[in-house]
């Protein structure tokens, strides 16, 4: 028998002990006002049956007033109407009673009460017809035969006929009330007997309900409970008492099996606690080891890095004051007169021209170790980009370069307009300007050449120089990176290397932007410049491209 079955067979012996005590209830209620209402009709027909009688006595008084008092019927025909209304209600008392009445005996008997009112009312008939002759022979002045009359035909009947009436029905009211007593007596004792036995068949009902519910609901769960303490406790070996066919005795063998796995798993658990224990003593042990080497390569690490900046600060300063000095000197003497003005003002051009170069490197130096340092800002106000590279070409105009080479510039009518800094985008198109025009070959071109794609502006560096090569476009924008034999060994016929620093600064300047740069090789050629495919046909075989995208500023993109 599942729990389900179980707990329905318990409703259901609780709902028929309800049910039962609530039918006695019914009973008793019933019975109760069954015999209320019998006791408080007997009472009302006898009150009735007591005004008749009263009603019938005055009436005769009143009659006997007639020989005293004389012939005056306004009292009289009073007393008259009072006892036809007791008639009346006593009739009525009856009438209601026989329509609650269901059994046919009890019915016959209230009945024969409407006959016996009838036999009342008759006699009143009679008496009637006495008193009108009594009152003729007053109102004639025979007063003798009038009293002879009253004594004999209304006086002797209301004692002897009006009166025994009365008596009947009062005795039999009186009956009636002595029935229902002792009906209510009977009724009262076996109601008493059938509460007693339907308290003992509830009582037997409830323990056995009890009983039921302790054996098939409590005990397997206080089990349960017993168990569940008993694991908490980590007594994992306790188990439950599971034989019982229903839910709770799955639970329980369910809770035997639980038990059982939690006990392997756990045993389990400590095998693999002590493994792991041994594995992290070993990890920490090595990871140790490991930190204390990566301290000290940190270590390293920022002591060269604090060297290197050092070197870049220091050597930028020690560079720039005598470079200073040399030039001031080469100007002083090229306005000098002296012998042989030409050659000395050729040479001290070269000097110039070199301490020129030299301050570049210098620039660069210091640019390196103020980026490194943090100390440079840049600014973030609307830049046209077309003011930017006319800025760059007019800057371009002094650059050495080989016989023939020539600058070009190629860009929109409208304003392309970013967000930047004015000074440092100008200086991220001079060095790769200044990279191209150094390694163009005599007679060559270089572009400097701006599109817009999209909600972005894109500038292109072109040249015909010997251009990248694979590595070298990979490392080209990294640190002191300076190249091998192809782009960064220099001119085709030999001459000055950088210093490796020039597009590693584009690069930062580029990025503080939010853009990119990065180098077209040759082979790349075809998304260089998309748009003006007419001016790249003569650079197809050789050269390089460098291009920069930025945002446009978005109000005007």
């Amino acid at each position: 028998m599942t729990i389900r079955t179980k707990i329905l067979f318990s409703h259901l012996i609780v709902t028929l002990a309800v049910a039962l005590i609530a039918c006695l209830i019914i009973l008793i209620l019933q019975t109760g006002a069954e015999n209320r209402r019998q006791s408080v009709a007997t009472y009302d027909q006898i009150r009735a049956i007591n005004l008749i009688a009263a009603r019938a006595n005055d009436y005769s008084e009143q009659v006997a007033e007639l020989f005293i008092l004389g012939p005056d019927m306004r009292e009289v025909i009073d007393a008259r109407a009072a006892l036809d209304a007791a008639l009346t209600r006593k009739e009525d008392l009856v009438r209601a009673e026989i329509a609650l009445i269901t059994d046919p005996a009890e019915r016959t008997s209230e009945t024969a009460e409407l006959v016996h009112l009838d036999r009342m009312r008759d006699t009143l008939a009679a008496l009637d017809v006495a008193q009108a002759d009594v009152m003729q022979l007053l109102n004639a002045g025979q007063r003798a035969a009038a009293v002879v009359l009253y004594i004999d035909r209304i006086e002797h009947r209301f004692d002897s006929v009006m009166g025994q009436l009365i008596d009947v029905a009062t005795d039999r009211e009186r009956a009636k009330v002595e029935q229902t007593a002792a009906t209510s007596d009977m009724l009262a004792r076996r109601v008493f007997w059938l509460a007693v036995g339907l308290v003992a068949v509830v009582a037997l009902l409830l323990l056995a309900n009890g009983v039921v519910l302790h054996r098939a609901i409590l005990r397997p769960v206080a089990a349960l409970a017993d168990g569940a303490d008993a694991v908490g406790r980590g007594d994992l070996d306790h188990r439950v008492p599971a034989t019982a066919a229903d839910e709770l005795g799955h639970l329980g063998r369910r809770f035997n099996a639980m038990t059982t796995q939690i006990g392997d798993q756990q045993t389990l658990l400590r095998q693999t606690k002590a493994d792991l224990e041994r594995h992290v003593a070993h990890r920490t042990a090595e990871l140790h080891t490991r930190s204390q080497e990566l301290e000290a390569a940190v270590t390293r690490l920022k002591a060269l890095d604090e060297t290197r900046a050092r070197f870049l600060a220091d050597i930028s300063h020690e560079l720039r004051t005598p470079l200073t000095i040399l030039r001031g000197q080469a100007e002083v003497t090229l306005r000098a007169e002296g012998t042989s003005p030409d050659r000395l003002r050729e040479t001290l051009r070269q000097v110039v021209r070199k301490a020129a170069q030299m301050g570049r490197r210098v620039e660069d130096l210091l640019f390196l170790a103020r980026s490194e340092a943090g100390v440079i800002t840049v600014a973030s106000t609307p830049v046209i980009l077309q003011d930017v590279m006319a800025d760059v070409l007019q800057d371009c105009d002094g650059f050495a370069r080989a016989p023939g080479v020539t600058v070009t510039s190629h860009h929109p009518d409208a304003p392309v307009v970013v967000m930047g800094d004015h000074d440092r985008l100008r200086q991220a198109l001079l060095i790769p300007l200044d990279n191209a025009i150094r390694l163009a070959p005599a007679d060559s071109i270089v572009r400097l050449d701006l599109d817009v794609a999209g909600d972005a502006a894109v500038i292109r560096i072109v040249d015909q120089g010997p251009g990248f090569t694979a590595a070298e476009s990979e490392q080209a924008f990294a640190r002191f990176y300076q190249g091998g034999a192809g782009r960064g060994g220099g001119r085709p016929g030999g001459g000055h290397r950088g210093a490796g620093l020039g597009l590693s600064i584009a690069r930062w300047i580029v990025d503080r932007h939010a853009g990119t740069i990065r180098i077209v090789r040759s082979s790349d050629d075809h998304d260089a410049s998309p748009a003006t495919p007419s001016r790249d046909a003569a650079l197809d075989a050789r050269g390089a491209t460098i291009a920069i995208t930025l945002p446009l500023e978005r109000d005007r993109a």
